[in-house]
């Protein structure tokens, strides 16, 4: 059946607190560059320490790439950096009670379901992809959307004191549909099953079989583009592990 929004928001929400699954507004995100991109960091003038820098700015700064700065990440209180940052509309993910007491609060962007079509649309639609959670259209302020729980962030919990910024709350039946993805999201297995699609072709063992000792849990080569398929052993159960080329 297909989730609607009268399932889905509650019209009429208590504005005394925030939940999790609430979606807001204006909460700024910052995400690692990848790991081949040089850092900037950025040392104040005159020099000091970096509590100095925040607590009142410096006349300026001097930029430096890391890997041409011999003392980069060394500073005890860390390093100020140069990096990309943008204010989100986001969804809480930490669960209700630890906005209460604690300091750092887990989010997931939120964003429209542009550029997504055929069955990867349908898919996202029914809540069957276990890195997104679905939102349907609600009013202009609320475009069909998804939150993209592979890009979880950590936000200090002074962004949550006010729900101005609150622009949908969960339903009771959504917010349960949300803390089962999450449980299937955290407590996914290691490894890949019957329902996951081949990455690539290698030689892969049944996890399973291996870490119970079973003597012939046999290395089988697996072609990408497919299923991968039931272990000879565990059935649908099977947990396939990618073995090193050395193994193989």
């Amino acid at each position: 059946m297909p989730i609607n929004a009268a399932d889905w928001y509650d019209p009429d929400p208590d504005l005394r607190n925030l939940y999790q699954g609430d979606v807001l507004d204006g909460v700024p995100l910052v995400f690692t560059p990848a790991a081949n991109v040089r850092w900037v960091l950025l040392r104040p003038l005159p020099q000091g320490p970096i509590e100095g820098a925040r607590a009142g700015l410096p006349r300026r700064f001097i930029a430096n790439v890391d890997g041409g700065l011999p003392t980069a990440w060394e500073r005890p209180e860390g390093e100020l950096v140069m990096a990309g940052a943008a204010k989100h509309r986001v969804m809480i993910l930490s669960r209700s009670c630890n906005l209460d007491w604690k300091k750092q609060i887990q989010v997931a962007p939120v964003y429209p379901v542009e550029g997504i079509e055929g069955l990867a649309l349908d898919s996202l639609r029914e809540n069957d992809n276990p890195f997104s959670f679905y939102l349907p259209a609600d009013g202009e302020n609320m475009p069909e959307a998804y939150a993209d729980l592979s890009q979880i962030a950590t936000v200090h919990i002074s962004y949550f004191r006010r729900t101005d910024a609150l622009v949908k709350r969960l339903t009771s039946r959504a917010t349960t549909a949300l803390q089962e993805i999450l449980s299937e999201y955290f407590a996914k297995p290691f490894g890949f099953t019957i329902e996951d699609d081949v990455p690539q072709t290698a030689c892969y063992r049944c996890g399973n079989c291996f870490f119970e000792g079973y003597e012939n849990a046999l290395v089988i080569e697996i072609v990408a583009g497919g299923k991968f398929p039931p272990c000879r052993r565990c059935g649908g159960e099977g947990l396939w592990l990618k073995v090193p080329r050395r193994e193989a």
